[in-house]
């Protein structure tokens, strides 16, 4: 029955095929050989560099899809430029120079994200780099400091520059998996972290109503994971229903037009900075017996789902959207423990 089976198929599909197919050997092997690299390699996983958060989130492993929730304006494209700057230094400083991290936009164009990038290093307002608001000596170091230093950060964007006059090319997942392996053999690197920003936006292949589309390309961003052999973070709307509940992060079933998403990450965070509901000031009840000021530079970031480690706790965080810094606040305090339900 085997051998008839496989007279009509291809070489390649019976490779596929059999490099799904473990035995008990096979298997013991892959295992020790993780077991031995996590032990002996310790910084294997990727950090977000935010202290307390790292405190509690388990570092983001090859193969992993973490799946990052928000609302518009709450800062998840930030997030995501953040943690994938973070992740670039981080190469430098442990000399790895035959890796990298790649950063995927669909909504920014790369001008933009570079404005970040260079804000943050110059520790300028983004804003104000953007608008031109910048004097001659301020423009003078963005060119002989900030830019070569940003140059040699092993930091590469797939997306499209304003600059080309061209129309804004059709990034599919699969342009975007040729783009990755173009990175792998010309610059002949491998990926350390992969960030998609985001979802929704993400260009759909043909046929299939918009919410099939959406939930097979959550697949594939997992898929992408396992065949880079790197984490993949993946930023996704959320409903907008998520803003009519009182403390307004997102929950693990809240990605937009996409359930897929809470089964297939292996980690979720919910972001939400409530200015966007709430007038600056005013305190919002938040946990048992405790109120919290709204302000410009909070965000809330809630762990919802991590395999093999807890989830369900709370963090509030200090950010600076013009520079794009994220950090604990000053006080430290955690809202919820364990798997405490936010209220609503």
């Amino acid at each position: 029955m085997a051998v008839w089976f496989a007279r009509g198929i291809s070489e390649v599909f019976v490779d596929e095929t059999r490099s799904v197919v473990f035995t008990p050997n096979d298997a013991v092997r892959l295992a020790l050989e993780t077991i031995r690299e996590r032990r002996d390699v310790k910084r294997i996983g990727v950090r977000t560099g935010i202290p307390t958060l790292d405190d509690y989130l388990l570092p983001a492993r090859p193969g992993e899809l973490i799946t990052v929730l928000g609302n518009s304006s709450n800062y998840k494209s930030g997030f995501l430029q953040w943690w994938a700057r973070y992740a670039a230094s981080e190469l430098v400083s442990e000399e790895l120079t035959n890796q990298c991290v790649i950063y995927v936009t669909w909504e920014q164009a790369i001008e933009e994200v570079l404005a970040f990038d260079m804000a943050s290093t110059a520790s300028m307002s983004v804003v104000d780099i953007l608008s031109g608001q910048l004097s001659d000596d301020e423009v003078q170091r963005l060119e002989e400091v900030v830019g070569p230093r940003r140059a040699t950060l092993p930091l590469y964007l797939v997306g499209h520059s304003v600059s080309e006059g061209r129309k804004r090319p059709a990034l599919t997942l699969d342009v975007v998996g040729r783009a990755l392996n173009l990175i792998r053999r010309e610059f002949e690197l491998t990926p350390r972290m992969i960030l998609l920003d985001y979802l929704q936006i993400i260009e759909p292949g043909r046929g299939e109503d918009r919410r099939m589309q959406v939930f097979h390309n959550v697949h594939r961003c997992k898929d992408m994971a396992l065949a880079m052999s790197c984490p993949v973070v993946l930023a996704s709307q959320a409903r907008r229903s998520v803003m009519e509940k009182r403390i307004a992060v997102p929950g693990i079933a809240d990605s937009e037009e996409s359930s897929n998403a809470e089964h297939a990450s292996d980690k979720m965070l919910g972001l939400w900075m409530p200015k966007t509901k709430y007038a600056v000031g005013e305190e919002v009840p938040i946990g048992k017996d405790r109120d919290i000021e709204v302000s410009e530079s909070l965000l809330l970031v809630r762990v919802l789902k991590q395999r093999m480690g807890p989830a369900g706790r709370l963090f509030d965080l200090y950010v600076d959207p013009a520079t794009n810094y994220i950090g604990p606040r000053d006080d430290k305090e955690v809202f919820f423990e364990g798997t405490e339900p936010i209220p609503f």
